[in-house]
């Protein structure tokens, strides 16, 4: 069993999710149901020849439901029991449940026909890679497999390791040998994209002396990534050069042939992080606003960013709105308004740069330096939709239930004020039409998340929403 496996962590807590009836797809009744689910798994899932385990839970991970009506797309994460051993992880699997009926035992039967674990490293060979569970006519693949990300197990079985003598050259000078390498996932969207904590060990022949190195690995499903490694490459020399009032996570390498990214990873702390151990939020926040209202009035240098027009930003919401409509039918009326409204209010303007996916754990703090990660959605586009998100992950608790409603309410307006300073006045008078926007965007998010107590948080969301609306 991998290192990068071998969590040690107490699992998610399993929460309920009420998921309201479907009569295209009536097995969510049972796959949204964490105990059955549990049940099931634990009938159906093979082990990987010569293994054995004991499923102890099943936890909804991220649910992508009714996509294009035609199916949903379920992550759940298992936590894996091996008896010989004793040691638990974490295990993550997929199910695809298909409206139309037979699409999924003929979708199972058609990825049969070649040897799902090729190219799987043995120690990352849990249960048998694809599976069926008749009962819900659910196709299940066990991470790493991937139908659509064939390239994530050759870069699990060590297919990056001729980068490492480049990772190494960030040492102090000195005969340094690799004398452990462990991955870990660090985040997981099914046929979409993995990203990957690379860790290597080191030590120097000559001292003995040993140091850590870490960087980040994402494998994408096109090659996207390589446009981001430009994106960040011409960002990251207008840093260099002091030209910028922010900095951007630094780029290895990209690796065409596998479509992967390489990242070093992100000096100082998650925003994310600061505002969940409770301390004074106002510097870190005021510091991350200066540095968003800075590279959204930048020039992005020479790099080729596309255009992200209203209409697109106004489908995007569509598609939230819908999400949240299915899931909680009873807010239909409101959300449906909220859409309206601001899809009304808006109008084309001169588009700026905005980062696309703004979020407290999308920016890092070092002492005075704020670094943006994740810069795969950076367009060209309406600039106030950078605050606006932010705003809407910050007042919506989104990963901090710690946080009372009301200090993360203020925390969200704090960020807002400090941002509004540093930018055009004029931008103000749209901002409660984007963040209104952003908040059913949350409230989608929120659900397909399947964050505790996921009902609750989604209405607080849409009466936040109606409430920037006036």
């Amino acid at each position: 069993m991998s290192e990068a496996m071998r969590v040690t962590s107490q699992p998610p807590r399993a929460h309920p999710g009420g998921f309201p009836p479907d009569p295209d797809f009536p097995q969510l009744a049972i796959a949204s149901d964490p105990q059955r689910m549990l049940e099931l798994f634990r009938r159906h899932l093979e082990p990987a020849a010569g293994k054995r385990y004991r499923i102890e839970t099943c936890v909804p991970l991220r649910f992508r439901c009714r996509q294009s009506t035609a199916r949903c797309v379920l992550q759940y994460t298992l936590r894996l029991l091996e008896p010989g051993t004793g040691r638990r992880w974490d295990q993550g699997v997929t199910g695809l449940l298909y409206a139309q009926k037979g699409a999924a035992e003929r979708l199972w039967r058609e990825m049969q026909a070649t040897d799902p674990s090729q190219g799987i490293p043995d120690d990352w060979l849990t249960f048998r890679p694809v599976g069926f569970i008749p009962d819900l006519e659910m196709v299940v693949q066990v991470f790493p497999y991937d139908r659509k990300l064939r390239n994530l197990g050759l870069v699990l079985g060590g297919a990056l390791r001729d980068l490492e003598p480049q990772l190494l050259a960030r040492l102090a000078p000195g005969e340094w040998r690799v004398t452990e390498r462990t991955m870990a996932p660090t985040r997981y969207r099914t046929e979409l994209g993995a990203a990957l904590r690379y860790t290597l060990q080191a030590c120097d022949a000559t001292t003995g002396r040993a140091e850590t190195l870490r960087c980040f690995v994402k494998v994408y499903r096109n090659d996207h990534g390589e446009h981001t490694f430009e994106l960040l490459q011409s960002l990251g020399q207008r840093v260099e050069r002091g030209e910028t009032g922010y900095s951007v996570v630094r780029p290895v390498a990209y690796r065409k042939d596998l479509r992967t990214l390489v990242l070093e990873e992100a000096p100082g702390t998650a925003l994310l992080q600061l505002l969940r151990e409770g301390h004074d939020p106002a510097g870190p926040l005021r510091i991350t606003a200066r540095a968003v209202a800075a590279f959204n009035q930048d020039d992005v240098g020479n790099a080729a960013v596309a255009r992200s027009s209203l209409a697109v930003q106004l489908e995007e919401l569509r598609r939230g709105a819908t999400i949240v409509e299915w899931a909680r039918p009873e807010l239909a009326t409101q959300v449906r308004a909220i859409t309206a409204a601001v899809a009304a209010g808006l109008e084309e303007v001169a588009p700026a740069p905005i980062h696309g996916d703004l979020k407290p754990d999308h920016v890092f703090l070092a002492g005075d330096r704020v670094i943006f990660i994740d810069l795969d959605s950076v367009v060209l586009g309406d600039p106030v939709r950078d605050a606006a998100h932010m705003f809407a992950y910050v007042a919506g608790r989104v990963g901090l239930d710690a946080m009372a409603a009301e200090q993360a309410r203020a925390a969200a307006v704090l960020f807002a004020a400090e941002y509004f300073d540093h930018v055009p006045g004029a931008w103000r008078r749209r901002f409660g039409l984007h963040c209104a926007g952003a908040l059913v965007e949350v409230a989608s998010a929120i659900f397909r998340r399947q964050e505790a107590h996921w009902p609750r948080k989604v209405a607080a969301a849409v009466a936040a929403a109606r409430e920037c609306l006036g």
